[in-house]
């Protein structure tokens, strides 16, 4: 009897929350990592290139640290081999938290199959690579290339892209 490895309709489907952007947790291996090899990229300095794994199958999601520097942390404990994610846990990777969560089909939030956050060499605030510009000081010189080359122009248009918000009043 061969074992079927595609996801039933009754599956629970995870995201990761970021702000206000949810990326879908697809079935099988996701890498989070600094990398340009992973499917959720973070540019920030203290992330490891292959920084963490989540593994989502039929029962459930884990995740695990990938011998990285700074290790993980899930609700502010470090994670010492694969731990189980519920709903709603809080996973630290670098200087970045993202929150753990059922997709809901009813939310309004963007969401996306992967994406990339940038890091204000400014403020030190994360945001979304689509953006263009930190939506919180402005400044437009983020953690990777100034100017974006042909091939990430390309790489990207499947993306719907935002409109940078202005800094916030003070």
């Amino acid at each position: 009897m061969a074992l079927s490895t595609l996801r039933s309709e009754s599956s629970p489907r995870y995201r990761l929350r970021f702000l206000l952007q949810e990326f879908n947790l697809p079935f099988g291996i996701t890498i989070v990592g600094r990398g340009d090899d992973c499917q959720i990229t973070l540019f920030d300095p203290s992330v490891s290139r292959q920084h963490a794994r989540i593994i989502v199958d039929d029962r459930c999601a884990i995740i695990e640290d990938l011998k990285s520097r700074n290790g993980c942390r899930v609700n502010g404990k470090r994670i010492q081999g694969p731990t189980q994610l519920v709903e709603g846990d809080r996973i630290r990777i670098g200087t970045q938290e993202l929150v753990f969560g059922v997709s809901l089909e009813t939310s309004h939030v963007q969401r996306r199959s992967t994406g990339s956050l940038w890091l204000c060499s400014g403020c030190q605030t994360a945001y979304a690579k689509e953006t263009e510009a930190c939506p919180h000081c402005g400044s437009t010189s983020g953690g990777g290339p100034a100017s974006s080359t042909d091939q990430e122009e390309e790489a990207t248009t499947h993306l719907r892209r935002r409109r940078p918000s202005s800094p916030p009043s003070r």
